[in-house]
C-alpha cells in the first residue's frame, strides 16, 4: 500500500473514531467482569480503543512528528464539533418537532465532561505518540506487541485517570456542573474503566499485526 494512502486512511480513522467516541460516551454501557461484577464504561469505549490504533499505525509509518499534528488537529476538530452541537442545541426546534429533550440530553453533555474528555484526549494521546515512538527506538523496531500494548495500556490508564478525576470530581467542585465524586467510589470508577479499556488495549495487537502485515505486503 502506497505510504500516502496509509497516511491518509490512518488519520481519518484516528480523528473519526475519536469524535464518535466521545458522541457514544452519552450511554454508559454495563459489562460483567469474572471475579469483579458489573461495571459501567461509557459506549464510545471500542471507538477509543480504533483510535488508538490508528494513532499507533501513524507513528509506525509516518513518525511521531507527524502524528502529534495529528492529535493537536484532531483535538481542534473536537472543539468544533462540541460548538456545533450546542449550536444545534440552541437552534429553536420546529413546531412538530418532539424530540428537543431527548436531543439535548443525549448529546448536551455537562461543562465539566466535555472539558475534561478535551484535556485527557489531548494529554493522553501524545503520550501515547510518545511511548511507542521510544519503544520502537528501544527495540529497534523489533517487537511490535511491546509497543502496541505498552503504550496503549499505559496511555489509556493515563486517560482514564485524567478523565474521570476532572470530570467526575475536580471540574464539578469548581462549579462545572455536577456534584464532585471523592474517594473510593472515584477510585472504583477509575479502576473498573481502566480494566476494561486494558482488555481493548490487548485485543488491540491484532489488528496491529493484521494491518502492519497487509501494509508491508510486497506488491
Amino acid at each position: 500500500m502506497e505510504t500516502e494512502d496509509t497516511r491518509a486512511i490512518f488519520t481519518a480513522v484516528f480523528a473519526g473514531s475519536i469524535v464518535l467516541a466521545n458522541v457514544l460516551a452519552a450511554k454508559l454501557t454495563w459489562i460483567e467482569l469474572p471475579g469483579l461484577g458489573g461495571v459501567a464504561v461509557p459506549a464510545g469505549f471500542v471507538a477509543f480503543g480504533v483510535a488508538y490504533l490508528a494513532s499507533d499505525l501513524l507513528v509506525e509509518y509516518h513518525g511521531k512528528e507527524y502524528a502529534a499534528t495529528v492529535v493537536n488537529g484532531t483535538v481542534v476538530t473536537l472543539v468544533f464539533a462540541y460548538a456545533l452541537v450546542f449550536l444545534a442545541i440552541w437552534m429553536p426546534s420546529a413546531p412538530f418537532y418532539g424530540g428537543q429533550d431527548a436531543f439535548v440530553s443525549t448529546l448536551g453533555g455537562s461543562a465539566s465532561i466535555i472539558l475534561a474528555s478535551v484535556v485527557a484526549l489531548a494529554f493522553a494521546q501524545h503520550l501515547d505518540v510518545r511511548l511507542f515512538a521510544n519503544l520502537k527506538d528501544r527495540t529497534a523496531g523489533r517487537h511490535r506487541w511491546l509497543r502496541n500494548c505498552g503504550s496503549t495500556a499505559i496511555s489509556q490508564g493515563v486517560d482514564t485517570i485524567v478523565f474521570i478525576t476532572l470530570g467526575f470530581a475536580i471540574f464539578p467542585a469548581l462549579g462545572l456542573g455536577g456534584d464532585p465524586t471523592w474517594g473510593w467510589a472515584l477510585v472504583s470508577i477509575v479502576a473498573g474503566q481502566y480494566i476494561v479499556k486494558l482488555l481493548v488495549a490487548l485485543i488491540d495487537t491484532l489488528p496491529f499485526y493484521a494491518v502492519t502485515e497487509f501494509v508491508e505486503r510486497p506488491g
